[in-house]
């Protein structure tokens, strides 16, 4: 500002230049902010998401099991693949492959367990039968059957 109260063309300059100054500083911490974000948020581990240690299975999701012959169920944060094999005996397991985490298939035909990503087989005890799985499915303990109440079980708790 001159002596006179008005503006100087240095004055108005030096202030469009710390309005562009802020603008663009701003927008750059924001980009960095956009890029970083997703980087970080993959390389921090997840949390457990708490959940039950224990499942019992609807009435519809009998009929499921029963019709179909298997079931895909949730147990807190995990995916259970629940096959009913021929002596009407239950059996669950896993169904994230051990491989990158893909979820599982029960293929009735052939009697295994099948991952579609990888081409990785496992038996219905959940052993790895080919294909690049490096370690065989969790098996998780059921209780009941299919007349009652069928509950599913997370390994290693007292449900």
């Amino acid at each position: 500002m001159s002596a006179n109260g008005t503006d100087t063309k240095e004055g108005k300059d030096l202030s469009r230049r710390r309005w562009i100054d802020v603008v663009l500083g701003s927008s750059a911490v924001a980009w960095m902010g956009a890029v970083m974000y997703p980087v970080l948020k993959y390389l921090t581990p997840l949390s457990d998401g708490g959940g039950s240690n224990k499942v019992t299975l609807t009435d519809a999701q009998k009929q499921e099991l029963t019709g179909a012959g298997f079931l895909i169920a949730r147990l807190g944060t995990d995916r259970v693949l629940v096959v009913k094999e021929k002596d009407d005996k239950l059996r669950a397991l896993s169904a994230k492959c051990t491989h990158e985490g893909c979820t599982v298939q029960y293929v009735p035909a052939d009697g295994i367990v099948w991952c579609a990503c990888h081409n990785g087989k496992f038996s219905l005890d959940g052993r790895v039968i080919s294909g690049p799985p490096p370690r065989p499915l969790a098996a998780y303990p059921i209780e009941g059957d299919l007349k009652g109440t069928v509950s599913i079980v997370k390994p290693g708790s007292l449900a």
